[in-house]
């Protein structure tokens, strides 16, 4: 699936995704910002509806997101969040500069080089890229259970799904990012920082599960009498669980600076 085809689906999950995707930690925001975010001018790569955006918002920063999802864009606005609807790669900063170039659970959609190149030339000096990512999965007895749930439901040959948030089980972790963010000849033109990783947990019902699995564009691509079918095995799967589960997550957060 391409991004022009992930934008259509996206297009149409925008309030759902919106409603039932998780925001970052505090100390993820905190570590990017800083300890004078209301000084900030920020570029959110990716920004979607605006999670991400929002929270630096919060803090003071002035962000200015960028999505190629005029759906996304649209909830983003509505929340307070400037948008534009172009792709990185083509967007044009008409002389602008920002002290962060941030990228939320999103970079993995782009040339890594290219696009840190930007970043690096509308960065002044001493400003920072930062890209994270949220990954998350289910107790392993409920994994085991929905794998098998999976494997009842979908047709021969249907392409692999991802069964928690970006991954499947607890044992595909700790995740890979060299590809994706290009580490490090991505970052030649800035200082690489140590990786950081923030452990934290959420507590889903079924039905909150099913709402934010919806979003996932995986899911969202299967024919819509599959998905039904899937969903429903998936809701039962969890109800025999008890109805709700605690997922571990962890964020991911991998930064660089523009020397002075």
């Amino acid at each position: 699936m391409d991004r022009r085809d992930r934008v259509k689906l996206y297009d149409q999950m925008a309030d759902a995704y919106d409603r039932s995707r998780p925001s970052y930690p505090d100390d993820v925001i905190d570590d990017i910002l800083g300890d004078s975010p209301d000084t900030l001018s920020v570029l959110d790569v990716g920004s979607g509806t605006g999670i991400a955006s929002r929270q630096m918002a919060k803090r003071g920063a002035r962000v200015l997101g960028l999505d190629m999802s005029p759906g996304m864009s649209a909830v983003a606005e509505r929340h307070g969040i400037s948008t534009e609807i172009v792709p990185f790669e083509t967007w044009e900063p008409a002389g602008r500069e920002f002290d962060r170039v941030t990228c939320a659970q999103a970079w993995h959609w782009m040339d890594p080089f290219n696009s840190a190149e930007k970043a690096a030339s509308v960065l002044r000096p001493g400003g920072r890229l930062c890209l994270f990512w949220s990954a998350g999965f289910h107790p392993d007895e409920l994994a085991d259970a929905l794998a098998d749930a999976y494997r009842r439901v979908l047709p021969p040959g249907t392409p692999k799904l991802t069964l928690g948030y970006a991954v499947s089980r607890s044992s595909d972790l700790p995740l890979d990012f060299s590809v994706v963010t290009g580490s490090p000849r991505a970052f030649r033109h800035m200082t690489e920082e140590p990786a950081r990783s923030v452990p934290w947990s959420a507590t889903y019902t079924r039905d909150q599960w099913l709402d934010e699995l919806s979003t996932h564009t995986d899911h969202a691509a299967l024919p819509a009498d599959v998905r039904q079918n899937l969903f429903d095995e998936i809701g039962n799967t969890i109800d025999r669980f008890g109805g709700a589960f605690d997922m571990t997550f962890a964020t991911y957060l991998f930064s660089a600076t523009v020397p002075r």
